[in-house]
């Protein structure tokens, strides 16, 4: 799957894109439309996981908490506590909830601000545009394509690898 990624100028031309997906076949799960603060979007499908910086976050968030954890359990085994005779699981334990517990903070902290992957699009958005991302599979990326600038043949689409979902 590819993400591909355009301005609207509005709400009405966003509609009328998403309209053309859907009747392609293109379902509401693999749609997106992100727009300003405040901005009736009505019937479009919302920004879904991008919308925020949740999984970017939570993704560092693990890695870090789990190299500090393994580390603090090498720690452990090295110098240990008085009286406690620590083994190898104690690392995996250690890095575990280390991951776990660096993956829940920072997502949480991160649901709270813009996508950074998003970055390149928020003073288009902040100006009024509409983005809209759509998933397709690669070999329909032309025709999707063609179906978007039939709208607007002057639209500038990107394409983006879309994040990979956590549970597959």
């Amino acid at each position: 799957m590819k993400r591909l990624c355009f301005l609207s100028p509005d709400v009405a031309h966003a509609r009328n894109v998403v309209r053309d997906l859907r009747a392609d076949g293109i379902t509401d799960k693999h749609i997106y439309v992100i727009a300003r603060t405040g901005t009736e979007l009505e019937d479009l499908p919302d920004g879904g996981p991008d919308d925020d910086d949740f999984l970017p976050a939570f993704e560092r968030g693990v890695a870090l908490g789990g190299a500090t954890g393994a580390f603090l359990g090498l720690l452990a085994i090295a110098f240990p506590p008085t009286g406690l005779i620590i083994g190898g699981g104690a690392i995996l334990l250690i890095g575990a909830m280390g991951a776990s517990i660096g993956g829940l903070l920072t997502g949480m902290a991160g649901a709270s601000y813009h996508s950074s992957r998003l970055e390149a699009f928020e003073s288009d958005i902040r100006q009024g545009k509409v983005l809209v991302m759509v998933d397709v599979a690669v070999d329909r990326i032309t025709h999707v394509n063609a179906l978007i600038k039939r709208q607007d043949p002057e639209v500038e689409i990107e394409g983006l690898e879309p994040p990979a979902p956590i549970i597959p």
